[in-house]
């Protein structure tokens, strides 16, 4: 017969594994999913990447500075090898990467994700707004006024009157 003090152990020992085998499985699931979204990103990097090296070279024939050409073909170059690793490596290779990026580089590895926070929320926002002006509606929310949430012209929900929870 087990005392209270071996069964909290096995208790603890069986819910700790429990936990790892869970960590894995969710780790897994991530990583394959994250494996069959890589080629669609893939083509948009390269897709960004040809539309900043067509803006390059119509400043060519332009009185546009070199400086600036040769700003946006380096970038694209960069975007274009972008796609190439994330097409080419495994998201366990990428995950490395970026971590190794974060710990070399954190001040631009902070400013790449509030670039990519950025984008995406214009990405977002021109979703909103091409919906709204296709005739759905207006997704904004009217911002609340004092009247809103005054104690006066608040009412009680009918399942709280009498203090409880009915």
């Amino acid at each position: 017969m087990q005392t209270q003090s071996e069964d909290r152990d096995d208790l603890r020992n069986e819910l700790r594994d429990d936990a790892r085998n869970l960590t894995g499985a969710a780790k897994d699931r991530l990583h394959d999913e994250v494996n069959t979204r890589k080629a669609p990103l893939a083509d948009q990097a390269r897709s960004v990447s040809s539309a900043i090296d067509k803006a390059a070279a119509e400043l060519g024939g332009g009185n546009s500075p070199a400086w600036l050409k040769s700003t946006l073909e380096q970038g694209a170059q960069q975007i274009q090898r972008l796609a190439d690793r994330i097409e080419q490596q495994d998201s366990r290779e990428l995950v490395g990467n970026v971590r190794q990026l974060a710990r070399d580089n954190p001040v631009t590895f902070l400013t790449a994700c509030a670039a990519a926070g950025f984008a995406v929320s214009r990405i977002f926002r021109a979703e909103a707004d091409a919906g709204s002006s296709a005739g759905f509606g207006s997704t904004a929310v009217p911002a609340p006024t004092a009247s809103y949430y005054s104690p006066e012209t608040a009412q009680v929900p009918p399942n709280i009157q009498g203090g409880g929870v009915i």
